[in-house]
């Protein structure tokens, strides 16, 4: 959502058709799906898919951001399954709050199922449960599954002295999204498991709408996110031990509001197989987020553009 970065949380980038999920009429989104994903049974998928599953978390495991948001917008579930592959360039903060950036450039892969099951570099594993539950006119409005999605911690590298560093984490998402109007798509995701001790909650809502260039659409999400103490600590806090150890005052921040974002989202089809994608996101820290001792800027910006090929 927001994006869920900007507090330690993984990056999801929005990289679906924003020209087809958004376009029923000229201003409106139509299918803006959640991201949300969770491991997909050994017995619900062909043995073909297990290989592509497992690369597909390893590449989603090394593209951390930390102010991509978790509310992803993607196409409802395709007729047919459907396979594309690329190149993914990324840059995002370095650590919850920190100036330094880290980039990258790496393959992308992504399966897409009319079971709703998908298998990507920029949305992880799960399902949207949707189309298995209700029919295809119900898909097109809401969306409804889970995740899996990896969440980055603080590295040795832009942990100061006597700071305990903190490690990534699995984390399992749910989520759900109603298109509210023909224009509006409202988006919510609970994701638990993050933190030092895998007992940080988060809770993100958003809202996404259109804006028409030319034959193209760009989606435009605002959302904010709140987090309980444990998360918050483990990105933000600062222990006895540790304030002793780095000279820093002690900081315990309560749950509450972490963030809240404005993101772009954007896609240009060069032919029927070919295309261009890319998100813009920008999550502004607030509350004991914002107040840190470790945090040295508050606007957590995160950048994608993908080139995909369709098979």
């Amino acid at each position: 959502m927001t994006a869920c970065l900007a507090a330690g949380r993984a990056p999801s980038t929005a990289r679906r058709r924003p020209a087809d999920s958004l376009k029923q009429g000229p201003h409106c989104p139509r299918s803006l799906e959640f991201g949300v994903t969770f491991p997909t049974p050994a017995n619900a998928l062909p043995r073909l898919l297990r290989l592509p599953l497992l690369c597909a978390g390893v590449l989603a495991s090394a593209t951390s951001s930390w102010a991509a948001g978790s509310l992803v917008l993607m196409d409802a579930p395709p007729a047919e399954s459907t396979w594309s592959g690329g190149v993914s360039t990324r840059s995002w903060p370095s650590a919850p709050g920190s100036r330094a950036r880290s980039n990258d450039l790496l393959p992308a892969v992504e399966y897409l199922a009319p079971s709703g099951a998908f298998v990507s570099t920029d949305l992880g594993v799960g399902w949207n449960l949707v189309p298995l539950l209700a029919d295809a006119e119900a898909a097109k409005t809401w969306q409804a599954g889970a995740r899996l999605w990896p969440q980055f911690g603080r590295p040795s590298r832009v942990t100061p002295q006597g700071i305990d560093r903190l490690g990534s984490r699995i984390t399992t998402e749910a989520f759900a999204n109603v298109q509210a109007t023909s224009w509006l798509l409202l988006q919510s995701g609970a994701s638990w498991g993050s933190g030092r001790h895998h007992d940080g909650q988060q809770l993100e809502l958003g809202m996404t709408s259109g804006i028409p260039i030319g034959d193209d659409l760009i989606g435009v999400t605002l959302a904010t996110t709140f987090a309980n103490a444990a998360h918050l600590r483990s990105s933000y806090g600062i222990g006895p031990r540790e304030a002793l150890a780095s000279g820093l005052p002690e900081w315990h921040p309560r749950a509450g509001m972490m963030d809240w974002s404005i993101a772009l989202n954007g896609e240009h089809k060069f032919s029927s197989r070919w295309s261009i994608s890319g998100q813009w996101l920008d999550a502004r820290l607030v509350g004991d987020a914002a107040h840190s001792p470790l945090t040295k800027a508050k606007s957590q910006q995160t950048f994608s553009a993908s080139l995909w090929y369709r098979f």
